[in-house]
């Protein structure tokens, strides 16, 4: 997938339900996940945080999820100074029985390709930064130091 010139489309629930939720509060406000932990992690750091605050939203921002828990785990590893576990963190998620619903062909919208592009840890280069923008939240690409 090319991001330099082309326009991402994430899906998600729960996510954008937290971050209009957080987007009030938040300093700085970013969109995490697995794929672009290393960079979020980073972005973070060059705002020389007093405070981080780690939501994992999990399933409509009420049962815990699998992958959603172990992002936080990871990115607090990270700003804890520890380097993290990736195939740790992989083995995990697919360990449990979340992962089984994107082979489930009654489940649209869940596809078995999903699983590794979600699991594909560090895949981007970028963060993203959600900007309040005419009341509402935007989120674009941050490319940290």
């Amino acid at each position: 997938m090319r991001c330099e010139n082309g326009t991402i489309i994430q899906r998600t629930s729960a996510g954008t339900q937290g971050v209009v939720a957080a987007s009030a509060g938040a300093d700085r406000l970013y969109a995490a996940s697995l794929v672009t932990a290393e960079a979020t992690f980073r972005a973070l750091l060059s705002g020389s945080p007093g405070e981080v605050t780690i939501v994992p939203m999990g399933d409509n921002g009420i049962i815990r999820t699998d992958e959603d828990e172990l992002t936080a785990i990871h990115l607090r590893n990270r700003l804890e100074g520890r380097p993290g576990d990736k195939q740790a963190v992989r083995q995990v998620i697919l360990a449990g029985g979340e992962v089984q619903r994107f082979y489930d062909p009654a489940r649209l919208g869940h596809r078995p390709e999903d699983v590794e592009i979600a699991l594909d840890i560090d895949r981007y280069d970028f963060a993203i930064r959600v900007h309040c923008e005419d009341g509402r939240p935007v989120a674009r690409m941050e490319r940290p130091a």
